[in-house]
């Protein structure tokens, strides 16, 4: 087995008087899909965002490729330009084109010329379906389309690893599955991702690994067949018998 990209060691985080993360341990590998499922509230999406440092944790440890993220020495930067973060909502900068919103942050952080940053913006958009949309603005563009357009935004900057939390939450059911259907194929390309989601069957089909969460605990964790299949907690087999019929 390789040495964990990202590790999480008795992660905690309060908000004032409440606990929403209780000792949080979590390992993620190369190469490796994790989906992280659970019922709102659990603690899901602040585990992501602790990772990202959006929120400081309010004790234990996060480390990428071993170095300490918690620590003040730790190149935050550095760091959100390895492992990317795509979002509920899309986060694009409406007054810039698709193109110009992809092409940004490679211009301005990795340094790269303008016409090479608009070659693989092209390359991206093509990936994802959207090449003709390249100078439509974010505006006129649906929701499955933007999430879309982000998602080529966080690959512009060339990661090591993509943090996605519920990426289809704000969508209409109709738009959902162009959206997963890229990061299925993102997957098969062997990126590394940390998905929150409440997509069952994508997350039983999709991942290597499956974490369930409830309460600020990892309750169980497990692959797809392991955890949908035989789940071995009750609070696992309870959220799960919610989906059965789906």
């Amino acid at each position: 087995m390789s040495e964990a990209l990202l590790k999480v060691d008795h992660l905690v985080k309060s908000f004032g008087d409440l606990a929403v993360l209780k000792d949080i341990n979590v390992e993620v590998r190369e190469g490796e899909v994790v989906c992280i499922i659970g019922p709102s509230g659990s603690g899901k999406s602040t585990l992501l965002r602790c990772i990202n440092q959006m929120e400081v944790p309010t004790g234990g440890e996060i480390y990428y490729k071993g170095e300490n993220l918690c620590s003040k020495e730790a190149d935050i930067r550095k760091f959100r330009e390895e492992v990317g973060m795509v979002f509920q909502k899309f986060n694009l900068f409406p007054l810039k084109s698709v193109l110009g919103n992809i092409t940004l942050a490679p211009v301005l952080t990795k340094k790269k010329s303008k016409s090479e940053a608009e070659q693989t913006a092209m390359e991206l958009l093509k990936k994802v379906g959207l090449e003709s949309k390249a100078h439509a603005k974010p505006d006129m563009l649906s929701g499955g389309q933007q999430q879309r357009v982000a998602i080529a935004r966080a690959l512009a900057m060339e990661p090591a690893a993509l943090l996605f939390d519920e990426p289809t939450s704000a969508l209409d059911p109709e738009l959902v599955g162009e959206v997963l259907n890229v990061m299925r194929d993102l997957a098969r390309d062997g990126m590394t991702m940390v998905i929150v989601t409440h997509e069952m069957a994508f997350a039983r089909d999709v991942a290597d690994r499956v974490i369930f969460m409830a309460d600020g605990y990892v309750v169980e964790e497990g692959t797809p067949e392991e955890v949908f299949g035989d789940p071995k907690e009750e609070r696992t087999k309870a959220f799960l018998s919610r989906f059965r019929q789906q």
